[in-house]
């Protein structure tokens, strides 16, 4: 497998070193920054209509708002960059950015030492 040299395959190797499978699907976590609750739910309800699980997460110390936009998927560069220019797409209409990407991986309790 060719994986980039780039922030996106750094993380795609440091979760296949911890021993997922990219042969099967994993729940990746999106992270859309948002100015406000508002624009959240707005970022919110249109990912969900692409298939997104979604929530929304305020920090109580610095108030910055985070849409989590989750997509069961499998761990391919591709789709992981094309998932994050979608959502930056439409977070973009309402002044926001993806911020990136996170998963726990696919490895079950008992693959784990």
């Amino acid at each position: 497998m060719n994986i980039p040299q780039d922030a996106d395959g750094d993380a795609m190797r440091r979760v296949l070193s911890h021993g997922s499978n990219v042969y099967r699907p994993m729940n990746i976590d999106f992270m859309v920054a948002c100015s406000n609750v508002p624009t959240a739910e707005e970022v919110m309800s249109i990912a969900r209509s692409r298939g997104y699980s979604t929530k929304i997460s305020v920090d109580p110390e610095d108030e910055t708002v985070t849409c989590y936009c989750t997509k069961r998927m499998l761990l391919d560069y591709e789709a992981l960059v094309s998932a994050q220019s979608e959502l930056d797409v439409i977070a973009e209409a309402f002044g926001g950015y993806c911020d990136g990407w996170g998963t726990f991986g696919n490895v079950s309790p008992s693959q784990q030492d």
